[in-house]
C-alpha cells in the first residue's frame, strides 16, 4: 500500500474535525513517507496550474445523470434517487487514498443526521466491485460506494485527471498497482468532489478543490440539507 497504517490508524481515531484529521496525515506524510509527499505535493501542483476542476458543474446547475452499480450489482440513478430527496455525492480517488478514507470515515459519521434531512449518502470511486466490498467492509461504511468504470462519470463532470507517471512508477514499485483496482491502466482518478443535488438534479452545494488533501467538512454539508419538521 501507500502509506503506513499505523499511522493512519492512529489519525482516524482522533476526536477532531476532518480537516485536522486530514491537516494531521499530511505532517505525518512529511516525517514517515518523504518520497510520496512530495510527489502529492508535484501533482497538486500541477493540478492546481492547469485550472483542474474548474470545468465541474456549479452551484445551481444540473449534475450529469448517472446509472452506477454499487457493490452488489445494484443500479442506483441519480434522477430516481432525487425523486425521493437531496442526494449527497462523494467523488473519491481510491480504496488507497488515505485522504478518502478519512473522509468517507467523516461521512459515516454524519450518514443519520443526513438519513434524518430525508438525503441518500453515496461514494463514487473508479474500482471494481471486489476493491469496493473491502473498502465497504474495512471501515463499516453504512452508505453505498458505486462503481464508476473507466471514470466515465467523473468526466463527464470534469473531474477526470492523470495521477502521472511518476506517482504510477513509486506506486508499482511497492506493489500498488491502479490497474488491477480499476482493470483501466490509464492511472486516471476524479478530483475528489462532493456534491448536494436536489430536485431535478439542481445543485444546492459543492466542493471541488484539485488538492486531495481537503475535503468538505461534514458539517458544512448538513447545511446545503434542510431538516424535516
Amino acid at each position: 500500500m501507500s502509506d503506513t497504517p499505523k499511522g493512519f490508524d492512529e489519525i482516524r481515531c482522533l476526536d477532531a474535525p476532518l480537516a485536522t484529521r486530514l491537516a494531521a496525515y499530511v505532517r505525518y506524510l512529511e516525517t514517515a513517507n518523504v518520497d510520496v509527499s512530495e510527489i502529492y505535493r508535484a501533482i497538486i501542483k500541477r493540478l492546481v496550474d492547469s485550472g483542474a476542476g474548474a470545468q465541474a458543474p456549479a452551484v445551481g446547475t444540473a449534475l450529469p445523470d448517472f446509472l452506477l452499480p454499487d457493490s452488489d450489482g445494484r443500479l442506483h440513478g441519480l434522477s430516481d434517487m432525487v425523486s425521493r430527496g437531496p442526494v449527497v455525492i462523494s467523488f473519491n480517488r481510491g480504496h488507497w487514498c488515505s485522504f478518502c478514507r478519512l473522509e468517507l470515515l467523516a461521512l459515516a459519521e454524519v450518514h443519520g443526521a443526513i438519513a434524518e434531512r430525508g438525503a441518500t449518502l453515496v461514494s463514487i470511486m473508479p474500482e471494481v466491485a471486489t476493491e469496493v466490498t473491502r473498502l465497504r467492509a474495512g471501515l463499516s461504511l453504512p452508505f453505498p460506494v458505486l462503481t464508476d468504470i473507466d471514470n466515465g462519470y467523473a468526466l463527464s463532470c470534469g473531474l477526470m485527471v492523470s495521477l502521472g507517471p511518476v506517482l504510477r512508477e513509486y506506486f508499482l514499485g511497492r506493489g500498488t498497482d491502479l490497474a488491477r483496482f480499476q482493470r483501466n491502466d490509464g492511472w486516471f482518478v476524479p478530483i475528489p468532489a462532493t456534491f448536494v443535488v436536489g430536485a431535478g438534479r439542481r445543485i444546492l452545494g459543492r466542493f471541488v478543490d484539485p488538492d486531495f488533501t481537503r475535503r468538505m467538512a461534514p458539517e458544512e454539508l448538513l447545511d446545503f440539507l434542510p431538516e424535516i419538521a
